[in-house]
């Protein structure tokens, strides 16, 4: 036993040294709220409330809820719940359960743990019960060309709890509040609606109010009202009618100040400020808008407090109303200290210090809290609170809570921690008297800070150290230390007066108490004792035994005291004071004596010893690195053995230090230092000791060191939430500054500094504290030492914060039926990657893999991770606890799964519905009989019946207090099928459900508007609207169709242009194509649904602006004017804004000389571009008149050309003369002939000819002579023989004389030759003129006239004549006629020559006409001209006509070379040709092209998709029929029942129904088989077909199976007529062989015909196919390869095209293409040269653009709907133009994978 003893004792004295020397509770931090539940909460008994509240601390604080009077808050089950996480859940409840104690009242939140307890603010909870109500419109005022004030009236016990969310101006225009109406309506923030400037129509317009309620959400709509307008126009004195007369905001929010008058006229509004000595009106500015009856003002603050007025008037008076608008500042409460340590004993102060925006704020209502509860307002001086002589109950948490005048409150919480307390004795021994042998055992117990050490004496000596003492002590939980002494065997000897010393830092505390053993008198051993000079001596004398008489002291055999400073105390113990060294040093002898005379003693030594003193020392200042130093420590007085020694900050020197110490003497110690360092800062002590005492003496040396780290700052991380200490330290003299910073951006960015503040705490050793770390912290921080010394040193540091996994609540259970699958989830958050393992009560890994029956799945979540287990075909082995644990690289937590697995009770039985309406159905049930007893409650489970099947869409109601067998399921969709069925549950679990009950609610109108409305613009007056249904919880019906409304965005009109598009009752997806729309503008679109109640809610306004177009208008007031002779100056005006049709890029110039070319070279159209009004054409012709056209352009291509516009460049100089001749005429005469210049660049007024004589190198004779300029000859007379003469000539305008022709020389002579005086050359003539080619000749020569070297003779030509004078007259002009004709002249003496080029103008041939594409309403081609006829082409008219139709033209520019028909006729054949002009006449048409458009007649659906028969009626879903290509125009629809009667008559439904999503058939009987006939028509045809079908059963079950056989077999009344079949066999066969005969007779004659025509065609065909080209085509998808023809070669003119994939023709329930596709081809006509002689483009690749086609939906189709319809179809496709094969026609040709038939006549 006393091993074991001993073994505890040693334990404890570990353990007690081990934290004794620990700061107390160091590790223990008081709760702090992180999440305060707000002051005010407010919720519908429907839903339910909920309040959280978390707190942090250390150890962690629990949290709990009391009332205001200060109980505690308790579960009640099924009312209200305490979470373990410490929210507290008030649960939804019936209206009779309203219990004000419980949901209208005050809660508070209490958080604690051992350090202390802090509570929450008050929390008013308010629950409201939902009830009916319903809203009224009041006028208030509505008087012609006034303002009507429509005021919503709600019911006063929900005025508070309702506001108007809307207006609604019937019958659907939805009116929502603003600062600023739209001019005619303003609803107002508080909700009245001002109707501006009435009007007698106003009168039939009706308005209804929307209110909502602010819990439950609900919307109440009023009743309409209709406005009665008071036609009498009277002058009506304001009046105000309504004003916010306090308006209460918080700071940095929106205030609206509201003033409503009524009056006619309408008034004005004028706002004033009476905050100062008078009232100021407001002025409007940046935050301050006055919009009339509203003032309102953004971002308020302090100073915009106070009152304002409003005053309204008019003509007739005026009126005001005062308004008072306070701003509630946000406070901010702190502590200081937040966290405060104060010494046992000592005073404690906190301050409570109140600021808003850093601004401290006067006095306010202070309450001081101390652990949750309210301290006397006696304790408080003003914002201070002082604890005075703090003790252990004055430790915990202050609190210090501020109420505002408005009723909210703020609150601050600081720590009171204990100090340093000198130690306090708790328990201590008495004094004891006993006899010898038994166990005494002396206990102590002490308290204090830090914690003490006890220490024991017997009679002033230490305990004897024999086996029989045993000391122990431990420290408690509180930190008290308890101490005790055994001694076992008490001898008499132990006797004495024992001592327990408690002793710490603070202080010490001593107690003594006497143990008296009964004996004889027995002095202990009394050691040595060392008195120190000056001092006092207390010698107790260490006697023993009891009892004692009397005990004595003796010095030299004198008895003591001899001397004043001696005395003997009661106790016998001796002080002497104070002690001197020679005259109390020496022996001294105790013995005590009992009564019956038995004495003892003993005699003990005493030393007295002077203890040293030493002389004062100290460092010189200023001393830095490098410097040295010394000192000298001497000791003045003190006994040897003296010893001196150095210590450095408490420590003896380090080796290191480099100090040297040399002892100068006994008594002095020298201390030299030879190069000073930072590590020789510090406090240098010189300890001097003996053995009567140790004296130190410290001076302190300081070395001026620059900053460096202690503890450098590192990157860190942190969980969330958690505190995180940064730690920065830094060394240097004096002790530097550290300063923390924050960058504002990235690390090398800005850094502002980081200031205390909540949460944020800058210790006094440079560590900052971060306190419930949140992402916001993150970022990189600054670290900053400074002391003066040097630039200082800085560091970086990056802090993440890290978040562990955690659960949103400790545990949770799951209770399922035995036999089902159990599923057990858990969700954890935080830093991904997360690990999750579930295990079996805590221990058992669960893995699928060895486990059949469970299954684990884990999907990752926004907030971490949430994973699944599932345990198959459970049983009460599955029963029990389950964890969920989650890890990742910050730690980790579980979750608390409870499996139960239970037994459910038996169904109810006989569910039917008592009441239904459209929000309410109430049910009924009888329950078991054997099972009743057993039921608790009754579950009602309910959902949609059109819900999907797979997904857990039950919502439930429970019935239960006691179960009664009815319940009322309210918030119901409207139009619903909803499906009920019953659960019981009882102790064991729940039954399986009762048998469902399925149940249509009543409908109502739509309560949602339709979704996702889209629109995008088709082409520049087209937009494509496309919605989604609205909700199907909001449709509350069937959605019969959609009203879709557009206006102008531009536009001051806010109405709404409607077009209703029909439904199809399943709200299906919507679309429209609104046509005829203005280009390039911008519309607002809203769509509304409506069912067979009404029109629901307007859908939110997109808007969509139509495409670009090219300009509609060419530009305005062209002008020009000519410059110079070569450029012209152009201006004119752009379009008038609304025919731009987009953003004008620019404008194009097209410009053209107006000249009679035969076939110009180079075709002399020109174009510039560019974005001025303005621009200045040059380098053009001189003199010449310009044909100018201007256009617009846009991005989207070029607009209208104006009208030409003709302009004149100015006349210039002219070129030189074309030719000059001389020739001799006479021995003394020369005859002169010239050409006019070929650029005469004006009109030529004369000629000048110069002549020049010559003999040899000299010039005689030099002379100009003008002649007119009419005349281009002269005969120079009189002239000197055998001279040489040189004639040249210019030609002159009124600008000046022209360039000279070339110089001509001609000698006299005595002989003539023959000469032509005459010029040829090129002569044009338009056919069936007359031509006159002269032949002018001196020298009486012969003439001879050939044509292409053929001699004509006189009469030779039918239509020439030769003149005398040798000219050639050809009249009625040929194109044969065109030619070289030459006139030889000859007189013997010389020969001469003359040819003319006659070229004769015919009109051109006939065009080459290609269609390249066509779809369903346009048709592109493009031509090439034949032979122009020696002519230019002036321009095309093209002719084009439906079969059937009249015959239309068209004008085309000369430069077009394609063209695109466009607004044509769906699946129509058109013929088609061209012709050409140029100033002769007109070519022959074109060939004639039969081009039949896009489109076939309508196709046939499949029966099942067609219809969906019921029991009493079939849905028939016309837009699954095929149109193929071309939109139906109307059905034709009637129906049958199938009899034995082939007669029965055909019940007619509509011969012209309208094209629409589905139509039903009512009125049928069920399980009975019916036909059905239709035909559809649209413009290409019609398609008519025969359907079967059979209706279900009554119960909507199939129907018999011999009905369903005979309706596949087709109708008895057909094959069992025998009068009927005999005559259609015949029939048929007779058509079998008629077509079979008309086949081989075709196929004979088209190979006769083909072989024909081939080689009729060969040689004619090669060469026109090599001048044709095939133009590019752009948008066409070449699929399968196909190539698109680049030369003639590839392709025949004579072609019939296809332009859709074969693939598609394939598709099912389509007569046609299925995916017909709509081309748009262009042609580069700029990039061909304009005019006939344009080589053709390359070709390019091709673009296809899909038709949007939607897919027959499958409504209402069972799974035999194909046993139930059959059909038999005829198809009689009716077009309107089929090909005709004439004897014009002359090839057809079949591409497979194209679509247009071309006939070439």
């Amino acid at each position: 036993m006393w091993i074991s003893s001993r073994l505890f004792v040693i334990c404890l004295l570990l353990r007690f040294d081990a934290t004794i020397s620990e700061p107390f509770e160091t590790h223990l931090r008081g709760p702090g709220f992180v999440m305060e539940p707000p002051g005010r909460v407010e919720f519908s008994n429907s839903s339910g409330g909920w309040l959280d509240c978390s707190a942090s601390g250390s150890p962690q604080p629990t949290i709990d809820w009391v009332h205001a009077d200060g109980t505690a808050v308790t579960e009640i089950h099924g009312v209200r719940r305490v979470l373990r996480n410490g929210t507290l859940v008030l649960m939804p409840f019936a209206a009779a359960a309203y219990h004000q104690d419980i949901h209208n009242t005050i809660y508070r939140c209490i958080a604690s743990n051992s350090v202390g307890r802090i509570v929450s603010r008050d929390v008013q909870v308010r629950a409201v019960v939902a009830q009916a109500y319903k809203v009224d419109v009041e006028v208030l005022s509505a008087s012609r060309g006034c303002t009507a004030i429509l005021r919503c009236v709600v019911p006063t016990f929900v005025k508070e709890l309702v506001r108007v969310v809307s207006w609604v101006h019937e019958p659907a225009i939805y009116i929502y509040p603003s600062l600023q109406g739209d001019g005619k309506f303003h609803l107002l923030p508080t909700g009245e609606l001002l109707i501006h400037n009435l009007q007698e129509s106003d009168e039939s317009q009706s308005f209804r109010c929307r209110s909502m309620h602010r819990l439950t959400r609900q919307v109440v709509v009023s009743s309409p009202t209709r406005l009665r307008i008071n036609s009498h126009r009277g002058i009506i004195s304001p009046s105000v009618v309504e004003h916010t007369s306090h308006v209460q905001v918080s700071q940095d929010e929106g205030a609206v100040l509201l003033c409503v008058a009524q009056g006619c006229p309408s008034p004005e509004y004028s706002w004033y400020t009476q905050n100062g000595a008078g009232p100021l009106p407001v002025l409007s500015g940046p935050r301050v808008r006055l919009l009339g009856p509203i003032l309102a003002i953004e971002a308020v603050t302090g100073e915009d407090s106070g009152v304002y007025k409003c005053t309204a008037s008019n003509v007739g008076g005026e009126a005001s109303a005062e308004l008072r608008l306070t701003v509630a500042t946000p406070i901010q409460v702190e502590i200081s200290p937040n966290v405060l340590s104060v010494h046992m004993g000592g005073t404690a102060e906190f301050r409570c210090v109140v600021t808003s925006n850093g601004s401290p704020v006067g006095m306010q209502n202070i309450l001081w809290y101390k652990d949750g509860r309210q301290l006397p307002s006696s304790g408080r001086i003003e914002d201070t609170l002082v604890v005075p002589r703090v003790s252990r109950e004055n430790r915990g948490m202050y609190q210090c809570v501020v109420r505002r005048p408005e009723g909210d409150t703020f609150q601050a919480t600081a720590e009171l921690q204990l100090g340093d307390a000198p130690p306090v004795l708790l328990y201590s021994f008495i004094e004891q008297t006993l006899q010898p042998g038994p166990a005494v055992s002396l206990k102590c117990s002490a308290a204090g800070n830090p914690t003490p050490q006890i220490s024991w004496t017997l009679d002033g000596f230490p305990l004897p150290s024999n086996g029989r003492f045993m000391i122990g002590q431990y420290i408690t939980v509180h930190g008290d230390v308890i101490s005790h002494v055994n001694i076992s065997h008490v001898m008499v000897e132990d006797g004495g007066e024992y001592s327990c010393i408690a002793e710490n830092r603070a202080g010490r505390v001593e107690h003594a108490a006497r143990l008296n053993i009964y004996g004889l008198p027995y002095i202990r051993l009394i050691p040595k004792v060392t008195a120190v000079s000056g001092e006092t001596l207390n010698l107790k004398c260490p006697v023993a035994g009891y009892p004692i008489e009397e005990i004595h002291w003796e010095r030299g055999g004198r008895e003591l005291p001899d001397d004043i400073r001696q005395r003997v105390q009661p106790d016998g113990s001796l002080t002497i004071s104070p002690v001197q060294k020679h005259t109390d040093s020496g022996v001294y002898t105790c013995w005590a004596r009992n009564k019956q005379g038995h004495s003892a003693r003993r005699s003990g030594e005493v030393t007295v010893i002077v203890p040293p003193i030493i002389e004062p020392f100290a460092f010189q200042d200023g001393l830095a690195e490098g410097m040295r130093t010394r000192t000298v420590c001497g000791v003045s007085r003190g006994d040897a053995p003296l010893k001196l020694i150095w210590l450095k900050d408490g420590e003896p020197l380090p080796e290191l230090l480099g100090a040297n110490v040399t002892m100068l003497d006994q008594y002095s110690s020298l201390l030299s230092i030879p190069s000073l360092s930072a590590t020789h800062s510090g406090e240098y002590t010189c300890v001097a000791k003996n053995p009567a005492a140790e004296i130190k003496y410290t001076a302190l040396l300081q070395v001026k060191v620059p900053p460096r780290w202690i503890v450098e700052p590192v990157d860190a991380n942190v969980e969330r939430n958690r505190h995180i200490m940064l730690h920065c330290q830094a060394q240097g003299v004096p002790t530097p500054s550290i300063v923390w910073k924050k960058a504002t951006g990235s690390k090398s960015g800005e850094y502002e500094e980081v200031r205390e503040r909540p949460f944020t705490k800058l210790l006094g050793n440079g560590s900052m504290l971060l306190q419930h770390v949140k992402e916001d912290r993150e970022g990189f921080y600054l670290c900053q030492a400074n002391n003066g010394i040097g630039t200082g040193i800085g560091k970086v540091i990056q802090l993440k914060v890290n978040s562990s996994p955690y659960f949103s609540s400790t545990s949770r259970s799951v209770t399922v039926k035995k036999g089902d699958t159990a599923l057990l989830q858990c969700a954890v958050s935080g830093d991904k990657p997360i690990n999750i393992v579930w295990m079996r009560s805590g221990k058992n890994t669960l893995n699928p893999s060895t486990n059949y029956k469970i299954s684990v799945k884990q999907d990752a979540t926004p907030d971490g991770v949430s994973a699944e287990l599932q345990i198959r075909t459970v049983d009460a082995t599955d029963s029990g606890p389950y964890f969920c644990r989650a890890t990742n690289l910050y730690g980790n937590d579980q979750q608390l799964v409870q499996l139960q697995v239970q037994e459910p009770p038996q169904p109810p039985s006989v569910l039917e519905a008592a009441m239904i309406s459209s929000r309410s159905v109430n049910l009924k049930w009888q329950p078991k009989a054997l099972s009743s007893g057993d039921v608790s409650k009754y579950i009602v489970e309910y959902r949609e019946a059109e819900a999907t099947l797979f997904i857990d869409q039950w919502q439930h109601i429970e019935v239960k207090d006691p179960p009664s067998y009815n319940a009322l399921i309210e918030n119901l969709k409207p139009a619903t099928r909803y499906a009920f069925r019953v659960i019981a549950e009882g102790n064991a679990g729940r039954s399986a459900p009762s048998q469902e009950l399925i149940v249509r609610t009543e409908p109502q109108r739509p309560a949602g508007p339709p979704l996702s409305l889209s629109a995008r613009p088709l082409s520049s007056t087209e937009l494509l609207i496309s919605w989604v249904a609205p909700l199907p919880e909001l449709r509350h019906g069937d959605i019969q169709g959609y009203n879709v409304g557009y206006r102008l965005a531009s536009s001051g009109n806010t109405a709404y242009n409607y077009t209703s598009v029909s439904g199809d009752g399943e709200g299906g997806n919507g679309e429209l194509l609104l046509s005829g729309l203005s280009k390039f503008a911008r519309y607002s679109i809203v769509v509304q649904a409506f069912n067979q109640v009404g029109p629901g809610p307007l859908s939110e306004p997109t808007a969509a602006q139509t495409m670009e177009d090219v300009p509609s208008r060419s530009p305005e007031d062209v002008r020009c004017a000519a410059l110079t002779s070569q450029s012209l100056q152009v201006s004119w005006q752009p379009p008038p804004i609304y025919h731009t049709n987009g953003l004008l890029q620019g404008y194009k110039l097209i410009f053209e000389p107006i000249i009679d070319d035969i076939v110009p070279n180079k075709d002399e159209v020109e174009s510039r571009k560019t974005t001025a009004l303005t621009t200045v054409l040059t380098g053009l012709r001189k003199y010449t008149n310009y044909s100018i056209q201007v256009l617009a352009h846009t991005r989207m291509g070029d607009g209208v050309l104006s009208k030409p516009l003709y302009c004149h460049t100015e006349e210039d100089v002219p070129e030189a003369p074309s030719d000059i001749k001389v020739v001799v005429s006479s021995p003394q005469s020369l005859y002169v002939s010239w050409l006019p210049p070929t650029e005469p660049n004006g009109v030529i007024t004369k000629y000048s000819l110069y002549t020049r004589v010559v003999n040899g190198r000299e010039e005689l004779n030099n002379e100009k002579r003008s002649l007119p300029s009419q005349q281009a000859y002269y005969e120079a007379k009189n002239l000197h023989p055998h001279m040489e003469y040189q004639f040249w000539v210019t030609a002159s305008t009124r600008v000046g004389e022209g360039k000279s022709s070339r110089v001509a020389s001609q000698i006299t002579t005595n002989r003539v030759p023959a000469r032509i005086i005459s010029f040829g050359g090129a002569v044009v003539r338009p056919w069936r003129s007359t031509v006159t080619l002269p032949c002018t000749a001196v020298g009486k020569p012969k003439r001879e006239w050939f044509k292409a070297d053929v001699a004509l003779r006189q009469g030779g030509l039918h239509n020439s004549q030769l003149l005398d004078t040798g000219d050639l007259i050809i009249s009625s002009l040929q194109l044969a006629d065109s030619g070289n004709y030459s006139c030889q002249v000859d007189n013997g003496i010389g020969t001469d020559r003359l040819t003319h080029m006659l070229l004769v103008q015919v009109p051109p041939s006939a065009p080459v006409l290609y269609v390249t594409s066509a779809t369903s309403s346009s048709i592109l081609m493009h031509w090439k001209c034949g032979f122009t006829g020696n002519a230019p082409i002036t321009g095309y008219t093209l002719f084009y006509r439906r079969a059937t139709g009249n015959t239309d033209e068209m004008q085309l520019s000369r430069h077009a070379s394609s063209h695109e028909l466009k607004g044509l006729v769906c699946g129509s054949t058109y013929q088609i040709h061209l012709n050409a002009h140029n100033k002769v006449g007109s070519s022959p048409a074109s060939i004639m092209l039969h081009v039949r458009t896009q489109g076939q007649a309508p196709g046939l659906p499949a029966t099942s998709s067609l219809l969906a028969p019921n029991s009493t009626s079939v849905l028939i879903r016309l837009h699954t029929w095929p149109d193929n290509g071309c939109p139906l125009m109307y059905f034709v629809l009637q129906y049958r029942a199938v009899t034995d009667d082939p007669d029965k008559e055909w019940i007619l439904v509509s011969n012209a129904l309208k094209p629409q999503r589905r139509v039903v058939i009512s009125n049928l009987q069920s399980s009975t088989l019916y036909q059905l006939r239709m035909e559809a028509h649209n413009v290409a045809g019609v398609s008519p077909a025969e359907f079967s079908f059979v209706t279900l059963t009554k119960d909507g079950d199939p129907p018999p199976p011999e009905i369903v056989q005979r309706g596949q077999r087709g109708p008895s009344v057909f094959y069992g007529n025998i009068n009927l079949l005999i005559p259609t066999i015949a029939a048929v066969s007779g058509m079998i062989c008629t077509i079979a005969l008309v086949i081989i007779c075709y196929r004979h004659k088209q190979s006769n015909h083909i072989q024909k025509e081939s080689l009729e065609n060969r040689a004619n065909s090669e060469a026109a196919q090599r001048e044709r080209y095939y133009a590019t085509i752009h948008k066409v998808s070449m699929q399968n390869n196909d190539k698109i023809p680049e030369t003639s070669e590839d392709i025949s003119p004579y072609a019939t095209f296809q332009l859709s994939e074969a693939g598609n023709l394939s598709q099912p329930h389509h007569g046609g293409p299925a995916n017909t596709l709509l081309h748009s081809f262009m042609y580069h006509e700029r990039a061909l040269a304009e005019g006939c002689s344009s080589p053709p483009p390359a070709a390019s690749k091709n673009r296809r653009r899909h038709s949007r086609k939607t897919e027959p939906e499958s409504e209402e189709s069972e799974s035999d709907q194909d046993q139930l319809t059959s059909s038999r179809t005829e198809s009689s496709n009716q077009h309107e133009g089929k090909i005709k094969h004439n004897s014009d026609s002359r090839l057809i040709q079949h591409f497979p994978n194209h679509n247009i038939s071309i006939t070439y006549l």
